[in-house]
């Protein structure tokens, strides 16, 4: 495994801490929910970037944007929830794209169910690595 492909999954391991730090914030502070949207989007990048490395190392797949990157990963058992993975990265879309307040009540309210598939990345992730 190369050692880029380490660094990103301790960049993304490091990231999910700080995404679960926000979540942690008290949701009546709009700075918290602010926080806890751009750690999102910090590590959904981090995340898909970090597929995209291990499904060139392990498997030898370029997979070249976000959404074939999941669908690699789906296919390869990495991820158990393909649409769950699919509307993140909406969410990650609309809120990087687009700022508005109903957006990102809506998506706020998703951060705990993402946190949770992000772990579990996280987890088959390190595995896989550890395995190599």
């Amino acid at each position: 495994m190369k050692t880029e492909t380490h660094d990103a999954m301790s960049y993304f391991s490091k990231a999910l801490l700080r995404f679960s730090e926000a979540l942690a914030e008290d949701e009546s502070n709009p700075l918290a929910i602010d926080g806890s949207i751009q750690r999102f989007e910090f590590c959904f990048e981090l995340g898909w970037k970090l597929l995209k490395k291990m499904l060139l190392d392990v498997e030898g797949i370029d997979a070249l944007s976000p959404k074939k990157s999941l669908q690699f990963a789906f296919q390869l058992e990495w991820i158990d929830d393909e649409q769950a993975w699919l509307s993140m990265l909406n969410d990650r879309n609309l809120t990087s794209h687009t700022y508005r307040e109903e957006y990102a009540r809506e998506i706020y309210s998703h951060l705990p169910r993402h946190l949770k598939m992000m772990e579990r990345l996280q987890n088959r992730l390190m595995a896989i690595i550890q395995a190599a």
